[in-house]
């Protein structure tokens, strides 16, 4: 028994949904090995961003689509993929920039507002693991929201300025930052809106008891 699901994990981590996820993780690396130390000559990190941007959006959408087809629903409490993804993107955006600070010394300030979402999320997330009792009230649905999806994009945007050293590299930091904090206020709403419906399930059924 123990054996199957194990397999059946190992499986679903090579789903190709979850290898696009994975792949932004190499993706990074070779940012790294490209990336030049001014703008000029920079067109390889642009196509190695720009491949990791286009595998963010095939793997949710072939993750859709293979559930559409097994008559079912994307696991609301986060499957292999929906913890996954937000990993991976995370990964990628931190080799990134740390390239580009090692590479170019950018204004502190600006990344600092492009990881504002992961700064703060990174403490949540650790409470969120290590407190059981949270854990199992919130059961954290770990999809990405529009607000997050979007919040990526403005820093995948923020790093391609950062790339060129565009004039419009504080815009999108700014846009990157105002993203990441609604994205993690909607994260945050939607856990407690899973625990409270988990709650009251429990009080519906506590009398039935």
């Amino acid at each position: 028994m123990r054996r199957a699901l194990r397999e059946s994990g190992f499986n679903n981590l090579l789903s190709l949904p979850n290898l696009l996820s994975l792949s932004r993780i190499p993706l990074g690396g070779a940012f790294w090995l490209v990336l030049g130390p001014t703008a000029r000559g920079s067109i390889w990190a642009f196509v190695s961003l720009g491949v990791a941007a286009l595998t963010d959006v095939l793997d949710g959408y072939l993750a859709r689509r293979q559930a559409r087809r097994a008559g079912g629903e994307l696991e609301p409490d986060g499957g292999t993929g929906a913890w996954l993804d937000p990993i991976c993107d995370k990964l990628f955006v931190g080799a990134v920039l740390a390239a580009i600070i090692v590479r170019r010394h950018p204004p502190p300030l600006l990344i600092g507002l492009i990881l504002t979402r992961e700064l703060v999320q990174l403490p949540l997330g650790i409470v969120y693991r290590f407190v059981p009792a949270l854990r199992n009230w919130l059961r954290y649905d770990f999809r990405a929201s529009i607000l997050g999806k979007a919040a990526t994009v403005a820093q995948f945007l923020a790093i391609a300025a950062l790339i060129l050293d565009h004039p419009s590299l504080a815009m999108f930091a700014v846009i990157a930052f105002a993203l990441g904090i609604a994205a993690l206020v909607d994260y945050v709403r939607r856990a407690v809106r899973i625990g409270k419906d988990r709650l009251e399930q429990a009080k519906a059924r506590g009398p039935q008891a």
